[in-house]
């Protein structure tokens, strides 16, 4: 499958699961480990959302938080996916979180050529822009999906152009007091 077809199969995935389990407090039904590996069930998961209905996820995808479903895999040689979600509750603050497993770095390639920052703990959670890169590369890098990361730096339009020496928050959790400022007027 293109790479484009893909994306846009994350995203409608991930729109209707949203909708699905309407926000945060959805549950997983622990008797499957895809959710937290990222990795195919044989089974059917079962996805237990905030007002308790009970949520099939789709052959081929995994549930990764928050009530969100992806493909299963990852790109290029990455077993899995992470994808930062942005949400809000009511009138209460945006929140950006990584959801899926930690962001492994599959190594420098053709347009991801930065430097990785980790946090206290080991975890990846800052990228240096280098010159050429470019946001699709740096997400296939970190085996995640990248539809948010404009949006978490401020370009809700999509892919500005990156400067050299731009650092990209790539996982907001591993940052203390981390905030995301919406980019759109509330």
């Amino acid at each position: 499958m293109k790479r484009s077809a893909s994306v846009i199969l994350a995203v409608i995935v991930a729109a209707v699961g949203l909708s699905s389990c309407a926000g945060a407090g959805a549950s997983v039904d622990t008797s499957s480990e895809s959710s937290r590996s990222g990795a195919p069930s044989s089974t059917p998961e079962t996805v237990t959302g905030p007002n308790g209905e009970t949520i099939e996820v789709p052959e081929g995808h995994v549930y990764v938080g928050d009530g969100v479903m992806i493909p299963a895999g990852g790109p290029g040689d990455c077993a899995t996916t992470s994808l930062v979600n942005i949400t809000k509750e009511g009138d209460g603050p945006w929140i950006a979180k990584l959801l899926g497993p930690d962001l492994v770095d599959m190594g420098e390639r053709e347009f991801a050529h930065g430097e990785v920052g980790y946090a206290d703990d080991g975890r990846i959670a800052t990228y240096t822009v280098a010159p050429g890169d470019a946001l699709y590369a740096i997400s296939d890098r970190f085996c995640m999906n990248g539809g948010q990361l404009p949006r978490l730096h401020g370009n809700p339009e999509g892919y500005g152009a990156l400067q050299p020496g731009d650092v990209l928050v790539l996982n907001p959790g591993a940052i203390p007091d981390f905030v995301y400022v919406s980019p759109y007027a509330e």
